[in-house]
Formats: structure tokens, C-alpha cells, sequence
């Protein structure tokens, strides 16, 4: 990559970053996602720091195009995070599974207490009636 490209990828890299702080700040991005993202920023500053180490690489890795090696890693972070997302996603609809188990089991429970509850007061009332007769 020329000179200007790794500028440009630097000053992109400092702005995602500051994005990503400012997100967390604000709580519209909890931590343990930020630091997914925040790891893809520290990469991509070495790559802009490092000119050669993207060419380098992609000669080790037998590709001769080295802008392949940048989709390629893309393609690898996108998978990671759909596998990340899928992961979160299940534990939450098993958390919401759960919960609604839970609840359903306490208005179970809430709705024999109050028959019970409407059942002793109409004891109650039939016994206060037949003794003032």
C-alpha cells in the first residue's frame, strides 16, 4: 500500500476508535462489544504503522495481490463476529425462555393464593351472616 493509503487508513482507524470510546461512554455500546471492535482497531494500526507488514505477510501467505490479504482478514473478523452474535443471541433467548417459565409458574401461583384468598373470605362472609340470623 502507497504512503497516503496507510495515512488515510491511520486517521480512518483514530476516528473508528474515538467513535467506539465515545459509544461506550454514552452506554449505547456495552464494553465486552467494544473490545471486539477496539481489537480490529488496534490491528488495522499496526497495518497503518507497519507499511510493510501487509506485503510481507501476504508474501508469506503465498498471495500475490496483497489487498486480497486485507478481504481476506475482513472475511475472518465477519465471521468471528456473526459467531460471537449468534453465541450472544442464544444465551439470551435461553435467558428469555427462562424467565418467561418463571413468570408463568409465579401467576400459577399468584392466581391459587388469590382463589384461596376469595374462598376463606367467603367462608368468612357465610359464617358472619348465619350467626347474626
Amino acid at each position: 500500500m502507497s504512503l497516503r493509503a496507510h495515512i488515510t487508513l491511520a486517521f480512518l482507524v483514530a476516528l473508528a476508535i474515538i467513535g467506539i470510546v465515545v459509544l461506550v461512554r454514552r452506554r449505547h455500546l456495552k464494553a465486552k462489544y467494544s473490545l471486539l471492535w477496539l481489537s480490529l482497531g488496534a490491528v488495522m494500526v499496526v497495518i497503518a504503522a507497519v507499511p510493510g507488514l501487509l506485503d510481507w505477510t501476504a508474501e508469506r501467505l503465498g498471495i500475490w495481490y496483497q489487498p486480497t490479504l486485507l478481504i481476506l482478514l475482513g472475511l475472518a473478523l465477519l465471521l468471528l463476529i456473526v459467531v460471537h452474535f449468534s453465541y450472544e443471541l442464544t444465551r439470551s433467548e435461553n435467558r428469555t425462555r427462562e424467565l418467561a417459565e418463571q413468570l408463568a409458574l409465579l401467576r400459577l401461583r399468584v392466581t391459587e393464593l388469590q382463589q384461596k384468598f376469595d374462598s376463606s373470605a367467603d367462608d368468612n362472609d357465610r359464617g358472619s351472616d348465619s350467626s347474626a340470623s
